[in-house]
């Protein structure tokens, strides 16, 4: 599964979403239907990784964790 998840200046996890966000305006599927995207504020940085898929948000959030070494 594709996430992208945020870090802030310390390197703390602040957010993970689904999706790459790179690629999240250019997926045609999305059509021209409402969507959303995250902007990173001063400071934060955005890590694209690709997860294994069956994961809980606890397992996921570890894992996460445990792919960024500043975290």
């Amino acid at each position: 599964m594709k996430i992208t998840a945020i870090t802030g200046e310390k390197g703390e996890l602040v957010a993970v979403v689904h999706a790459h966000i790179s690629e999240h305006d250019r997926n045609p599927s999305y059509e021209n239907g409402p969507h959303a995207t995250l902007r990173p504020r001063p400071g934060q940085k955005f890590h694209e990784l690709v997860a294994p898929e069956k994961l809980s948000t606890a397992e996921l959030r570890s894992w996460v964790v445990s792919q960024i070494p500043s975290v």
